[in-house]
């Protein structure tokens, strides 16, 4: 049968290492700076072009909120208020198997936000 006086350890040690775990994560949270950008994301499901005119070929979609990796911008057919499109990077679905992919295509501008400045496609 324990002592009291271990008890009494036994709940310091359980409180410490409670309070410890929690300074852990406030660390880990406190590692991000609050002024830090958001890393440029989808609104939505965003269908991915080969090309920002018409016409166009669906090269795959890019899952709603997903981060995606902005290479250029380019302008050319208006689509959802805007005729800018970004050529972006980010996970995603092939059209054709419905299966999860890689994709990179051309977007409607309005479909990202936390936008990045990047140059114009060449």
């Amino acid at each position: 049968m324990k002592s009291i006086l271990e008890k009494r350890r036994l709940r310091s040690w359980g409180r410490a290492a409670a309070v410890g775990a929690a300074g852990a994560l406030l660390a880990l949270t406190a590692a991000t700076p609050a002024g830090a950008a958001a890393s440029p994301k989808t609104t939505s499901l965003t269908p991915a072009y080969d090309s920002p005119f018409a016409p166009q070929a669906l090269v795959g979609g890019i899952f709603g909120g997903w981060p995606v990796t902005m290479r250029c911008w380019r302008d050319g057919a208006w689509a959802n208020g805007t005729n800018r499109w970004f050529y972006v990077e980010g996970g995603g679905y092939n059209p054709f198997s419905g299966r999860p992919a890689y994709v990179r295509g051309f977007v409607s501008a309005n479909k990202i936000t936390n936008q990045i400045k990047v140059d114009r496609c060449r």
